[in-house]
Order: structure tokens, then sequence, then C-alpha cells
């Protein structure tokens, strides 16, 4: 809210999901750019916001090609969400 005041051009992120609902509700009041770079399944077209991660399905796409040309027949994608 103080970086409102000082007139801040564009929001980046944030990477958690509750707290990017709340960022995205007040840039989207105040006609503020809204970036993210967070796995977001919500299809929903956002007027102020754009996500710059790659679509699930182009990923999946792009894990699928890596197999192929590396001959792997099984992979495991480890993750962690709390960080």
């Amino acid at each position: 809210c103080d970086q409102v005041k000082f007139g801040v051009q564009a929001v980046f992120g944030p990477s958690d999901p509750i707290l990017g609902t709340h960022i995205h509700s007040i840039c989207d009041a105040l006609d503020i750019p809204h970036l993210e770079v967070r796995l977001d399944l919500d299809t929903e077209a956002k007027e102020f916001s754009i996500n710059l991660h790659p679509a699930q399905y182009l990923l999946n796409a792009a894990y699928q090609d890596v197999m192929f040309f590396l001959n792997w027949t099984n992979v495991a994608v480890i993750y962690e969400d709390d960080y």
C-alpha cells in the first residue's frame, strides 16, 4: 500500500496464490498492471494481470520432449511448494 502512495507503475509477484489473489484485486481496483510468475490453473482472463508462467499443457509437452530426446522411459518430478 505504501508503494501505491508513491506512484508504483506495476507490481511483480507474489508467488503465493492467496496473496496473489489479494494483490490482483488491489491492482484491478487501482488500474495498476500486475505481473505474476507462478502456476495458476485459473484460466479466467484478468484485466490488469498477466501471468508469465508457462501454461501447464506447455510444461507437459516440454517434459515429454525431453524424455523422448533423452530416450527416457520413466521420469519423476520432485517439487516443493512451501518455501
